[in-house]
């Protein structure tokens, strides 16, 4: 019998892709960009949260600050300047600056006895890389401008085949899941749900490749299958990480504001792997300078 949790995620997810669908296809590049960067935001803040759950100290408005100008330079250099995109890389790097000095000096200026400064500063750096750097990358494709892609096609691909080795997983392993993958870290997931998982996302890379094939013109031949098997593997793989995350902290759940997923970072935890595979397949393999 299906659980109450069930119906709870199903509903949330057609609401989550209603939302989705209705961004990408009205071309509202403003409220994508607003959506992304709440969903980064929110997400970094959960990683802090859950570190904070161990009684560990992060300086997290100092990351979340950092957090919050990186998606600014989304916004004005992606949306707003588009042709000054080719500046954004050195505006990352100048974020990652601001957030280093930020954390030195209020480890020096603010001295807290009876903590641990290094394993604060780290913390709340990989915070900063781990959620807002890497869901970065979400927004480098959504406003990709190339006369081969199209940075909507490219964010509608990127859900699609990232969400569906999810669903893949959880549906083949509810169904016949019955030898644990790694059950030290994540007890529910099993070898069943891993190839289910590889199997959807393969199946709909191709299917979407077939159904757009002005937006994903490139995704043609082998490469609508590399791409669905390296995205899945990502996905999985930014999973488990953050299992780690919330198994180390003790929580089920990152958060609670998303009913029957749970919190923003449980929604794009497989994303942040996803996205720069993505990202670097196009610029290394389908689009060489």
């Amino acid at each position: 019998m299906v659980n109450t949790n069930f119906w709870w995620r199903f509903g949330t997810s057609l609401a989550l892709w209603a939302v989705v669908f209705g961004l990408i296809f009205s071309g509202w590049n403003f409220g994508s960009w607003v959506v992304l960067t709440l969903f980064g935001l929110a997400a970094q803040w959960e990683f802090y949260r859950a570190q904070e759950e161990k009684h560990l100290r992060v300086y997290k408005h100092n990351g979340i600050f950092c957090g919050l100008l990186l998606f600014l330079g989304v916004g004005y250099f992606l949306v707003l300047r588009p042709e000054q995109a080719g500046n954004f890389g050195l505006f990352q790097e100048l974020t990652f600056v601001v957030l280093i000095i930020s954390v030195l000096i209020r480890l020096v200026l603010v001295p807290e006895p009876n903590s641990t400064p290094i394993l604060t500063v780290a913390l709340t750096v990989f915070g900063f890389f781990y959620v807002s750097y890497l869901f970065s990358f979400a927004a480098l494709l959504s406003y990709s401008i190339h006369a081969e892609v199209e940075g909507r096609f490219l964010l509608l691909y990127l859900l699609i085949v990232t969400k569906f080795t999810d669903m893949g997983a959880y549906l083949t392993g509810m169904l016949i899941g019955r030898h644990k993958m790694i059950p030290h870290i994540s007890p529910k997931k099993t070898w069943e749900g891993f190839v289910g998982g590889l199997v959807f996302a393969i199946t709909v890379s191709v299917a979407l490749a077939y159904l757009f094939p002005n937006g994903l013109k490139l995704f043609h031949s082998y490469h609508a299958y590399a791409l669905g098997l390296l995205l899945a593997l990502a996905s999985v793989v930014g999973d488990l990480a953050e299992s780690v995350v919330k198994r180390d902290a003790h929580i089920k759940d990152s958060g609670k504001s998303i009913p029957g997923i749970g919190g923003a970072l449980d929604l794009i935890d497989s994303l942040l792997f996803t996205a720069p595979v993505l990202y670097f397949y196009l610029k290394f393999i389908l689009l060489p300078p």
